[in-house]
């Protein structure tokens, strides 16, 4: 008897919480995508056109990066491996220097996004 009352209790936390979740993820949208890719650290490693303070000497510098042929050297480059390469690298070549930094599809879409008027 006891595990429905704690349950009712707690149904308007659980809603509470998730609308709450919910509110965030929509004001996250209306971020640029400059922004979004700061959030991650994209800036810190790679030289981004177009995104103040991108002047990172690690990785490659992705100015045109949507004209080559192949992402990580061995990737056809397209839209959308270069969206999964974006949110796990990790997988597809395992210990490159570019780590998973927990990107989500929509933000990879967006910094692809970006990245192709680059073109």
């Amino acid at each position: 008897m006891r595990t429905p009352v704690i349950l009712l209790l707690l149904a308007p936390v659980i809603l509470v919480v998730g609308c709450a979740k919910v509110s965030a993820g929509a004001s996250d949208f209306h971020r640029n995508t400059p922004e979004v890719m700061r959030q991650y650290g994209c800036p810190s490693c790679h030289v981004i056109p177009g995104v103040a303070g991108a002047s990172g000497k690690v990785g490659p510098s992705l100015e045109g990066v949507a004209q080559r042929s192949y992402l990580a050297g061995t990737l056809p480059n397209t839209p959308d491996n270069m969206a999964v390469w974006i949110m796990h690298p990790q997988y597809l070549r395992p210990g490159t220097a570019m780590p998973e930094m927990g990107v989500t599809e929509q933000d990879a879409h967006r910094i692809v996004g970006l990245l192709e008027r680059g073109r």
